[in-house]
């Protein structure tokens, strides 16, 4: 809401198209904050988030070890609690349902989005949100965010697909960019290949 209404949105996504700009939205799906609508640690939002009540819509979303103060966190940071990515209650309100997260921004306007952390996904839920993607707007990217070679990533015991053509439509290539910097910074011709 601090930003602007679904409305409001949409004019910006129509304005951006008219000008030949396409809207690709990020999706955090790995993990949400703790002062999120979901979680709630600080208690900002008037509903009940999964740090607060155990009756939380929100609690299945999350593991806790000894709830509430002891929870799985992102790469142990304990503001970034990690979802239960393929909780069928999660999976329903990110990319199912009739007006998942996914549809809902698609049918507003969006083009895509950029999925935060793609490599901490697994294949169901890449498979999945792709699927509904596609469904929603054959048009719409898929790009993932994986900070490796993408090409040969290994993650979950066993190696990604993400450049088969069924996964992601694109990824964002750090090792090219890290390579063209260096060559660009001084590096040699042979470093860079």
């Amino acid at each position: 809401p601090m930003l602007g209404t679904k409305e409001e949105f949409t004019q910006l996504c129509d304005a951006a198209h008219a000008r030949g700009i396409r809207v690709i939205l990020d999706g955090a799906y790995s993990h949400t904050g703790s002062d999120s609508l979901y979680f709630n640690k600080m208690g900002t939002f008037p509903g009940k988030g999964a740090y607060q009540s155990e009756q939380s819509p929100y609690r299945s979303w999350y593991t806790f070890h000894n709830w509430p103060d002891s929870y799985v966190s992102w790469w142990n940071f304990d503001t970034l609690p990690t979802v239960n990515k393929m909780h069928p209650d999660f999976v329903k309100y990110i990319i199912t349902d009739e007006d998942s997260v996914v549809a809902h921004w698609l049918k507003a306007g969006a083009d895509g989005f950029r999925l935060d952390v793609a490599d901490e996904l697994p294949d169901g839920f890449l498979d999945a949100l792709r699927a509904r993607v596609k469904a929603t707007d054959p048009d719409a990217i898929v790009l993932g965010e994986v900070w490796e070679d993408a090409s040969n990533k290994e993650s979950y015991g066993h190696r990604r697909r993400y450049l088969l053509g069924q996964q992601l439509d694109s990824v964002m290539n750090y090792p090219f960019r890290d390579a063209i910097l260096g060559y660009l910074l001084g590096g040699s011709a042979a470093d860079f290949i």
